[in-house]
């Protein structure tokens, strides 16, 4: 009985690794995750011990791809300077908490 369960892994851990890149860790960590399994599961392939190296292979590709777009995200999120702030510091917003809120009172007057 084949043992395929590393490049199963490495196809379904570069999947999510991709799908996940926009959040760097998950994208990265599950990259690597995939480039380890997909090579030991390319290494039970050719010792044929698994059949599956075409998925091993695919898992390595995958991981690979998102950990590359994963560092380049984290230059973009550099550049683009996003520090997690709601805006307060651009002077082009309003200050709108010394605003009064009007009633429909004072709408009326």
């Amino acid at each position: 009985m084949p043992n395929n369960g590393h490049g199963t892994a490495a196809l379904v851990l570069g999947i999510i690794g991709l799908v996940l890149f926009a959040s760097i860790v998950l994208g990265i960590v599950l990259g690597v995750l995939a480039i380890i399994f997909g090579v030991l599961g390319r290494s039970r392939a050719k010792s044929g011990e698994a059949t599956n190296g075409g998925s091993a292979l695919a898992g390595v590709i995958l991981g690979a791809v998102a950990v590359v777009v994963s560092v380049v995200m984290i230059f973009v999120y550099i550049a683009t300077g996003d520090d997690g702030s709601d805006g307060d510091d651009d002077p082009g917003y309003a200050d709108v908490s010394a605003a009064k809120v009007l009633s429909p009172a004072d709408i009326s007057r």
